[in-house]
């Protein structure tokens, strides 16, 4: 159900952000989409995630403290 790229998986493992916290942001966070692009963010608790939904897929794109600099 969950797919990271390499990239989220570098960013979370250099910030301390595990899977869980990722995933529950999806899940139960406040969401919304970017304009004129496939890409959604969520944010919760201090955590915001950008992703890409493909069929029963969500794709991990980046994950990073809300706030600060991508």
């Amino acid at each position: 159900m969950y797919q990271y790229t390499k990239h989220a998986l570098e960013k979370m493992d250099g910030l301390g952000i595990d899977k869980n916290e990722v995933e529950q942001a999806i899940l139960k966070g406040m969401k919304w989409k970017e304009e004129n692009t496939d890409k959604w963010h969520a944010q919760m608790s201090g955590i915001e995630v950008v992703f890409v939904k493909q069929e029963n897929m969500f794709v991990i794109v980046t994950a990073y403290f809300a706030g600060r600099r991508k």
